[in-house]
């Protein structure tokens, strides 16, 4: 889909600006974040508001829609698109809830000491991972712990999952990065941009998290 398929949207800055973004740069940046997300074994910050954006966009892209001819084959390629859009925002939502069932006590732990800009849920992630929590944490003492009151407190830490962010990654440089560190013994190499490697995720997970890298 080309940007003159795709609208100019207006995002709020600070101190009231305004910075034109196209929805072509929106999608881009989903779909890396995308793959990020498939690919990292912890859970990434949420990018809730430019997939309510993107969302927008598609709502307003079937409607432009309803005037075509639905043998035209622009119908056609704009209709597989929105399709592929579709699925590409469902994923990536689908991705973080697994992660979330999985991990859910480890990342509300995690989200305890994150100040507020810098929360990895959104507001309705951090719902659900707490009220999942919640529920399974009242099962599991219903079914279980209320017989075995010895193992209430010494088994909570044991049960906690958590991610092996040692596991390792695909991961593209999108800008030369000097001196990264890729092994236990400190031993440092340069990125070039547009360079592959594999590593252990923890080593570049700050690369990702600065746009300075994507996972493959």
């Amino acid at each position: 889909m080309s940007e003159q398929d795709l609208e100019d949207i207006q995002l709020g800055v600070e101190e009231d600006e305004e910075e034109l973004i196209t929805a072509q740069k929106v999608l881009e940046f989903l779909e890396t974040s995308w793959r990020n997300e498939l690919n990292a074994p912890e859970i990434l910050p949420h990018q809730s508001d430019m997939l309510e954006l993107m969302m927008g966009q598609v709502v307003h892209m079937e409607e432009n829609m309803k005037d075509l001819d639905k043998n035209d084959f622009r119908y056609i390629t704009h209709r597989m698109e929105l399709e592929r859009i579709r699925y590409v925002m469902a994923s990536y939502l689908r991705c973080r809830l697994q992660k979330i069932e999985t991990y859910t006590r480890h990342i509300l732990n995690e989200e305890a000491n994150y100040d507020t800009d810098n929360k990895r849920l959104s507001p309705e992630e951090t719902k659900f991972a707490q009220e999942l929590h919640d529920n399974t944490e009242n099962y599991f003492n219903q079914v279980a712990l209320q017989y075995m009151p010895n193992m209430q407190r010494s088994d909570a830490e044991q049960r906690i999952v958590r991610p092996n962010v040692m596991s390792h990654v695909f991961v593209k440089a999108k800008v030369s990065v000097p001196s990264v560190v890729v092994g236990v013994d400190d031993e440092e190499v340069d990125f070039a941009a547009g360079s592959q490697h594999i590593i252990p995720y923890q080593l570049i997970a700050d690369l990702v998290q600065k746009n300075q890298a994507e996972l493959i």
